[in-house]
């Protein structure tokens, strides 16, 4: 149980409240009290000195929903800084894919707790990740306590090939049976679909079929480069990837659609009218140089927006309010339109958009009866002062050394730059052992 005593908050319009008191039990926000002495005291009438709370002093503080990383492949920090300099199909096929073949469950494990760990430093609570070798990341995420939406995707198999005889099949089983045995919530299966330009019509449906038996979600890749829109038009007689997967029937199922750099105005239409989520990637898309979205343009037509910083080999980083800064400055700069995306916008996009669009109930938003997801800022450093509107201090001011604490089902993970539940320094030898094991693999092949 613990007492955030006399602290700010952003309620569920992001309107800034100011000195309150939050009592946590279990994994339960209970209570939220104006902040002083007979409300501390009427909160804990009913209460023996046994339940006496942790008291985490809010002076100069302030508390938001925790934050969702709508897409990711964390394991790829193991790749963080490799192959530089290409373009998306050129670093997918020459570097990223060859290094990934070489991948381990243990290795997908050291990743995956070095990604967990920038996560936790930046607020991120729950994220939405496409990757492999299950066993691995199911278990760094088990140890640590954070939330997350998996899936491994199909990726050109080959004709012929059945869903049921691939890794990501059993990938899929093994977080269905994690699930079942686990049944706290905090990890959900979903679908994956890499991209259109890398799965067979044949294997899409054998999915959508999974996905439907098992109701799960679905995550693609789509429309990330110029390239991969047009060619999808060349293959399919002028259909765009959107409309090339609403065809096979993907879009019965709740969708999270990465990227879509190049949706087209019936693609938003296709989007909006069947509820799918689109992510917004502005620092990978912008490091490939595959351009960057029209997110205003997105919300104009209704589409539910995320936001995510992709896999660190293409950002290179895993700090979301840093995604969510430059996701703002590029639609400002490049529309020449500084009203486009208000900072109440970007923080829903990161908040109750991600909870919603992963399927959490009673989570994303601060407010009696949610969730315990918490990010605790410390404002009373020269970057946040003075403070004229939180939201905006928050989305263009705030950077690592603000975040006081990260909070996940009220269990505190990370705490004025101390991890509760995992040891980094071991984590970043292990990641360079890895590091420099797999180049003396690729050197010698």
């Amino acid at each position: 149980m613990f007492l955030l005593k006399n602290i700010d908050y952003l309620d569920q319009n992001f309107v800034h409240q100011k000195n309150v008191d939050i009592l946590i039990e279990e994994n339960i926000i209970k209570k939220i009290k104006p902040s002083d002495k007979n409300n501390f005291d009427k909160l804990f009438s009913k209460h023996n000195s046994d339940y006496i709370p942790e008291i985490i002093d809010g002076n100069n503080k302030v508390v938001l929903p925790g934050f969702y990383n709508m897409h990711s492949h964390v394991p790829m920090t193991l790749l963080r800084g490799y192959g530089e300099g290409l373009n998306l199909q050129d670093w997918l096929f020459t570097k990223i894919f060859p290094f990934e073949n070489l991948l381990t469950a243990e290795d997908t494990y050291w990743g995956t707790l070095l990604g967990l760990s920038e996560f936790l430093a930046s607020g991120t609570i729950s994220f939405s990740d496409m990757y492999m070798r299950m066993p691995g990341i199911v278990k760094a995420i088990d140890e640590v306590g954070i939330k997350a939406n998996l899936c491994n995707a199909i990726t050109d198999f080959g004709p012929g090939i059945k869903f049921t005889e691939t890794e990501a099949y059993r990938d899929e089983m093994f977080l269905l049976d994690y699930m079942k045995n686990n049944p706290t919530g905090k990890i959900i299966a979903d679908a994956g679909i890499h991209a259109e330009y890398t799965s067979y019509p044949e294997q899409v449906l054998q999915l959508l079929e999974f996905a439907v038996e098992n109701n799960l979600i679905i995550q693609l890749h789509l429309s990330e480069t110029a390239f991969e829109h047009e060619e999808c038009k060349q293959r399919h007689q002028g259909k765009t990837p959107t409309e090339y997967f609403f065809d096979l029937g993907v879009f019965q199922q709740k969708c999270i659609l990465a990227h879509g750099v190049y949706v087209e105005e019936k693609d938003l239409r296709i989007i909006q009218q069947n509820n799918a989520v689109l992510v917004h990637n502005p620092a990978s898309n912008l490091k490939l140089g595959s351009g960057f979205a029209s997110v205003g343009k997105w919300l104009d037509f209704g589409v539910t927006a995320c936001i995510g910083t992709d896999g660190a080999a293409s950002n290179n980083d895993l700090d979301i309010l840093q995604e969510t800064r430059l996701a703002a400055l590029i639609q400002k700069g490049f529309k020449k339109d500084p009203k486009l995306l208000k900072p109440e916008q970007l923080l829903q996009m990161i908040t109750i958009n991600g909870a919603i669009a992963q399927g959490r109930n009673n989570c994303g938003q601060i407010k009696e009866g949610n969730a315990a997801d918490l990010v605790i800022f410390d404002l009373d450093t020269p970057n946040m002062q003075p403070i004229y509107d939180l939201a905006t201090n928050i989305i263009y001011s705030v950077n690592l050394k603000n975040v006081f604490l990260t909070m996940v089902d009220g269990q505190i993970l990370y705490q004025n730059g101390e991890y509760k539940t995992l040891d980094i320094e071991k984590v970043k030898f292990e990641v360079n052992r890895i590091k420099d094991e797999k180049l003396a693999q690729l050197s010698s092949s």
